[in-house]
């Protein structure tokens, strides 16, 4: 099909979301830290589901918006994160 979509060059190049995702997986508990954090919504419920103190998830979070370049913590952001995360698995690690 001239002109049309081509699957091989939009999956060559994802989008800046899902790079930055792949990125956080040289520390194995970034993703995790970030998946439950935008899952509950709350520092306080993510820090107890990852058995850590609120300031280290806070820390952790701090760091993966260095990452990410923007602030998952931030009200829009977690669904930002969350679609970045699933098109990180969907595309493989």
């Amino acid at each position: 099909m001239s002109g049309g979509f081509s699957w091989s060059c939009a999956l060559a190049d994802p989008c800046a979301d899902v790079t930055a995702i792949a990125r956080l997986a040289a520390g194995p508990e970034d993703p995790e830290t970030l998946g439950t954090y935008c899952a509950t919504g709350a520092l306080r419920r993510a820090a107890e589901l990852l058995h850590l103190h609120r300031s280290s998830v806070a820390r952790r979070l701090e760091q993966i918006a260095k990452v990410l370049e923007f602030d998952p913590t931030d009200p829009a952001s977690p669904t930002r994160a969350r679609l970045a995360l699933a098109a990180r698995r969907l595309l493989g690690d």
